[in-house]
């Protein structure tokens, strides 16, 4: 067996020496290392989250819009989201219109194409269903079309999901993106 250096190692590989179980050692403490360990990288993560500039969340998603970026007449944004909870979700790209970029003059750009790893998807109706494990970073990139070079400054991103069965939707809004110059 392998044990991480912790204070739970530590008592774990002790106890085993003196002849007491792992599982024994476990009951004795009331915690399990995993719950230690998750609740130190909740609080890295999220400590990591309040680092960076635009955080949102709502009940299944917490996810932080790293950049936008041009790309000729395009903006390319890329937001990393980390689940709630294990789940499979939908996250909406061209279909229903949803998932959108909002400039400062009022101006709207539907999103046209939609990458979650090595997927992609693009067009009026494109979306992506993916396994989002508890916790795990997961980078999504977002094309916009047909954005003027004269446009620099957006005032929200909407990024949409829907659950597995399409009907419960959500969403997340990030706020007073700039593009870099």
């Amino acid at each position: 067996m392998v044990y991480r250096t912790s204070a739970f190692g530590l008592l774990a590989l002790t106890l085993l020496v003196s002849g007491v179980s792992v599982s024994a050692s476990q009951r004795m403490t009331g915690v399990r290392e995993s719950q230690v360990n998750d609740g130190i990288n909740i609080r890295r993560d999220t400590q990591l989250l309040a680092q960076r500039g635009n955080v949102n969340e709502n009940k299944w998603f917490a996810g932080v819009l790293q950049s936008c970026t041009r790309v000729a007449k395009s903006v390319k944004c890329s937001v990393v989201v980390r689940s709630t909870e294990d789940l499979t979700a939908y996250v909406f790209c061209g279909a229903y219109n949803v998932t959108r970029l909002f400039d400062i003059y009022g101006n709207v750009y539907p999103c046209v194409q939609i990458q979650i790893g090595n997927q992609k998807s693009e067009g009026d109706g494109s979306e992506l269903s993916s396994r989002f494990p508890q916790g795990t970073p997961v980078k999504v990139i977002l094309t916009f079309n047909n954005v003027s070079n004269q446009v620099n400054e957006f005032d929200t991103l909407e990024l949409h999901f829907s659950g597995g069965d399409r009907t419960q939707k959500e969403f997340l809004r990030f706020k007073n993106i700039k593009l870099p110059s």
